[in-house]
């Protein structure tokens, strides 16, 4: 049979002689003007080079180790050799029999060489890669002479998409038949393994992808995320959805769904499973199942979230773009995850209780009760005994059986103490007590109550001044600052003005059953230009006031209240353009650096000197 290929390289041969693989292949190689007698042009990788390749198909390399020696075994004796070679022709590795290796060695059959079509012409590697399918090529069917001394059968290795990666190649010497006909069996199964292990491979990397791309994303979503496996188990669970818990995220994951919500209520609408929340459970969830592809039940996914109550969203709604009212909340949400006392420190109105309220929601107490009392509005000799509680009999006029004060009706929750700084003395010296030793004694009472609760504080006043002044104990002070958060006014922080404004007109007009209202640039601007000394409440007690006054569907500057008219009045007036985009400078560099000078300075590039002289030439409130 060798006279068909002398006759092909002759231009006599016919294709009806020769199979249709071998001869596209033989014609393929020829196109290429390949020599028919020997290769002239061997490429075959140094050491460190082969090494690249092998590190850039290592999943091919790791699946086929296991395998190759595998079918060395079945095939010992017989003298061949079995290779495993990449998606460009180039061997990768190989094992077999030292007599055959030696001989394959000199038509460079070893790792490192390539054996595609472009190189050595037709050959069951490289005509596998061209072809997609298993074939052997037999002795005088290569196209060059120089390796008519070899028979070989080779399968391709595709992944899980079907593409080729990878050839796997049984060698041996031409013209020994013994167990030839078995030899394609071997190489098809081989190649099938080496399949399945890739497989199996990619489904363990997109499985590890998933599972971390759902924990990401789980951190990332602000609700709680939930993961529940088709045997009930919870799979997942992110920070926020342990939090709304009271549990950690290792005590949940691996544990059964009907453990952890064995006291809730569901319904199903036909496509989503709802957790239903009683009076006394502040939680919600929505779950919606996942499927294979033939629609069996793999899971379910979901979100959990506090319970809608509109009075909350109310109380604890804050809007604001700028720097500094982020930095507020960043900080407040760092203190929510610890249990230490925090005290919030700012000017009246600038929102300071919305800021503990925030807190409270945010940390693991967020389902139990949120109690604030205002220490200035109490005469003093009532505010004990609304902290603490009294007694049957305590005092004339004391509810038979006595009551429980705030710290005890605040059980697992947070006591919010604004205006501390007005604490009468003697108060501050039972709190202390109660701070220290975790548990309250009612008035009149001797038996000492344990209380679990987390306390905020917050003031408007210079605490320290009161401790020179002798009017706030040094103890009490450090006892709850260990974490302080300063609430800025708003005239350090501007740029909010463009966030609560259409808040507060939209709640407003809601309220007052008007329909939304816009408002001009000309009345933002006279707003930024406002001192505020009432700070938000101010802003949103101006708003309430223009919305009721407002004769059009959006607000103008002919709306403003008379004060902050007429401010910006005389800001139009007495200034110069210049002076107006200064002052406006100065400000937004003050906003954006939270009143700090020297920071300010260097955004606005000038000298501190020069900005304190401005902050005075131009009456700004630094």
């Amino acid at each position: 049979m060798s006279r068909v290929w002398q006759r092909f390289v002759a231009g006599e041969a016919s294709p009806q002689e020769v199979s249709p693989v071998i001869y596209r292949s033989w014609q393929r190689s020829k196109q290429r003007e390949l020599s028919h007698k020997r290769v002239y042009n061997d490429e075959i990788l140094p050491a460190a080079l082969l090494n690249e390749r092998c590190l850039e198909h290592e999943d091919l390399v790791r699946a086929g180790k296991p395998v190759l020696p595998y079918l060395y075994r079945f095939l010992e004796g017989s003298n061949n050799i079995v290779m495993l070679c990449d998606d460009q022709g180039y061997i990768l590795d190989s094992l077999g029999d030292p007599p055959f290796i030696n001989k394959a060695q000199q038509v460079h059959l070893s790792p490192g060489a390539n054996w595609s079509e472009a190189v050595r012409g037709t050959n069951a590697i490289g005509t596998v890669l061209v072809e997609k399918v298993p074939l052997q090529v037999l002795g005088w069917e290569h196209y060059v002479e120089q390796n008519h001394v070899l028979n070989c059968w080779a399968a391709p290795i595709c992944n899980a998409d079907g593409d080729v990666v990878g050839v796997l190649d049984v060698s041996g010497e031409a013209g020994i038949e013994r167990g030839m006909e078995r030899l394609a069996e071997v190489v098809l199964m081989g190649a099938k393994l080496i399949e399945q292990s890739l497989h199996l491979t990619e489904l363990q990397r997109d499985f590890h992808f998933a599972r971390q791309g759902i924990e990401k994303a789980g951190e990332m979503m602000r609700d709680g995320f939930i993961a529940i496996d088709s045997r009930g188990i919870i799979t997942e669970i992110n920070r926020e959805g342990a939090k709304l818990l009271g549990r950690k995220r290792e005590e949940l994951v691996g544990h059964l769904a009907a453990d952890v919500f064995d006291n809730r209520r569901w319904s199903f609408n036909g496509k989503s499973l709802y957790m239903q929340s009683s009076e006394s459970d502040n939680l919600t969830s929505r779950l919606v199942k996942v499927t294979d592809e033939q629609g069996a039940p793999m899971g379910a996914i979901g979100v959990l979230s506090p319970a809608p109550r509109e009075e909350r969203s109310q109380e604890t709604m804050w809007v604001g773009r700028s720097q500094a009212t982020k930095n507020v909340f960043s900080r407040a949400d760092k203190a929510a995850q610890t249990s230490s006392t925090v005290l919030i420190q700012g000017e009246s109105g600038t929102g300071k209780e919305i800021v503990a309220r925030y807190l409270h929601q945010q940390s693991p107490r967020h389902n139990k009760p949120f109690v604030a009392i205002n220490c200035a509005a109490i005469p003093a000799t009532l505010i004990e005994s609304e902290l603490f509680g009294y007694a049957d009999g305590a005092f004339t006029g004391a509810k038979k059986g006595g009551a429980p004060g705030k710290f005890e009706v605040a059980q697992g929750g947070t006591v919010f103490l604004d205006e501390i700084g007005d604490m009468p003395s003697n108060v501050q010296a039972s709190l202390l007590r109660v701070l220290q030793e975790r548990e309250v004694v009612r008035i009149g009472d001797s038996r000492a109550r344990p209380v679990d609760v987390r306390v905020v504080a917050a003031t408007n006043r210079d605490l320290s001044t009161r401790i020179e002044q002798g009017d706030f104990r040094l103890d009490l002070y450090y006892r709850l600052k260990v974490v302080t958060i300063d609430v800025p006014p708003l005239s350090r922080r501007l740029d909010d003005i463009y966030d609560l404004v259409p808040y507060f007109v939209k709640k407003i007009c809601r309220a007052s059953g008007r329909e939304s209202m816009g408002v001009t640039d000309e009345v933002y601007e006279a707003l930024r230009n406002y001192h505020w000394p009432g700070n938000i409440r101010e802003l949103e007690n101006c708003m309430e006031s223009m919305v009721a006054m407002a004769e059009h569907s959006y607000l103008t500057t002919d709306d403003l209240p008379a004060e902050i008219a007429r401010n910006a009045s005389a800001v139009s007036c007495g200034e110069t353009l210049l002076e107006q985009q200064t002052k406006k400078a100065i400000m937004q560099a003050l906003s954006e650096t939270n009143g700090k000078i020297a920071p300010a300075a260097r955004l606005l590039g000038i000298g501190r000197t020069t900005l304190y002289r401005k902050i005075e030439e131009l009456g700004i409130k630094s």
